[in-house]
C-alpha cells in the first residue's frame, strides 16, 4: 500500500543570526511580514509549517488550498524531499513524481538536452537515456530549442520540457504545484489525454490549486493551510465552503 504519513511535522527557517539590529531594536521581529516569527537563542526563525499531521492512502486525491504564503508549496517540497523537516516524522511509501517549481527542477544555464541528462542522472539512470531523449523531443515539440540554454525559454516552453521529463517516469505519488501549469493552451489540448492517463496511474495525487472547479471535479479531500497550520476536510464541499466563506475570518 502506498501512503504518505506526517506526524507533528514542523519546518523552521532561520532569518537572522545574532544580528545587532535584531538584538538592539525592540519588537523588531514583529515588524517583519510573512509567516510566524520566533526568537530562539539569539536567532530569528520563521515558522513555515507548524505541527502538521495527516495520512494519505491509495485513492486519495487532495487539494491544498490557502492564500499566497500560507505554506502550500513548502508542504509539497517537504513531501517530495526537497526540504527536510525541522521536527516530526515524515513517512513516504511509494515513488514520487513532482511537478513543482521549475527553477528547482531544471538548470537555467544548461541546454534542453543537458537538462535531460541531468534529470536522468538525478533519477539514478532510471531508464534508457536515448529513449528519454526521444520521448522529450516528440512530446515537447521544442525542436532546435533543445540545443539552447533554457534561460532563453518562455515559461510555457519550460513547462513543456518539465512535463515531458516527468511524465516519462512511472510513479505512485504525484505532486503538482499550481505555478507549474503554464504551458500554452495548444500544448495542453494536444497532450490532454496523455496527461490524464499519466495522472490516473498515480495512486495518490496532491495538488496545490486555486481552481475551485478543478477541486470539485478531481479531489476527494481538501487540506486548508493558513500561516503554516493545517485543517483537514474529508468532504470536499464542506472544505470549499469553509475556504470560500470562513477562511479569512479564522486567526491561526
Amino acid at each position: 500500500m502506498k501512503k504518505i504519513i506526517f506526524k507533528n511535522v514542523c519546518l523552521d527557517i532561520p532569518l537572522l543570526f545574532n544580528n545587532r539590529l535584531f538584538s538592539k531594536k525592540k519588537n523588531f521581529s514583529e515588524k517583519l511580514v510573512g509567516a510566524k516569527k520566533k526568537n530562539s537563542d539569539g536567532k530569528l526563525m520563521s515558522s513555515i509549517l507548524e505541527n502538521i499531521s495527516f495520512e494519505c492512502n491509495e485513492g486519495d486525491s487532495v487539494a491544498i488550498l490557502g492564500h499566497n504564503g500560507s505554506g502550500k508549496t513548502t508542504l509539497l517540497r517537504v513531501i517530495s524531499g526537497i526540504y527536510q523537516q525541522t521536527s516530526g516524522v515524515v513517512d513516504i511509501q511509494g515513488k514520487i513524481s513532482s511537478l513543482l517549481n521549475i527553477d528547482l527542477t531544471i538548470k537555467p544555464d544548461a541546454t534542453g538536452y543537458e537538462n535531460i541528462r541531468i534529470f536522468w542522472l538525478y533519477k539514478n539512470k532510471c531508464c534508457d537515456i536515448k529513449k528519454l531523449i526521444n520521448q522529450v523531443e516528440n512530446f515537447s515539440e521544442l525542436g532546435d530549442f533543445l540545443n539552447l540554454p533554457i534561460k532563453n525559454y518562455s515559461s510555457g516552453m519550460q513547462a513543456r520540457l518539465l512535463f515531458s521529463l516527468c511524465t516519462y517516469i512511472a510513479s505512485d505519488i504525484l505532486l503538482v504545484d499550481e505555478g507549474i501549469v503554464s504551458a500554452d493552451e495548444s500544448f495542453i489540448k494536444k497532450t490532454k489525454k496523455f496527461l490524464e492517463t499519466f495522472i490516473n496511474t498515480n495512486k495518490i495525487k496532491i495538488y496545490a490549486s486555486h481552481d475551485i472547479n478543478f477541486v470539485k471535479e478531481n479531489c476527494n479531500k481538501v487540506f486548508l493551510l493558513k500561516k503554516g497550520k493545517l485543517s483537514i476536510f474529508n468532504d470536499v464541499s464542506e472544505g470549499l465552503d469553509f475556504y470560500l466563506n470562513k477562511y479569512n475570518n479564522v486567526d491561526n
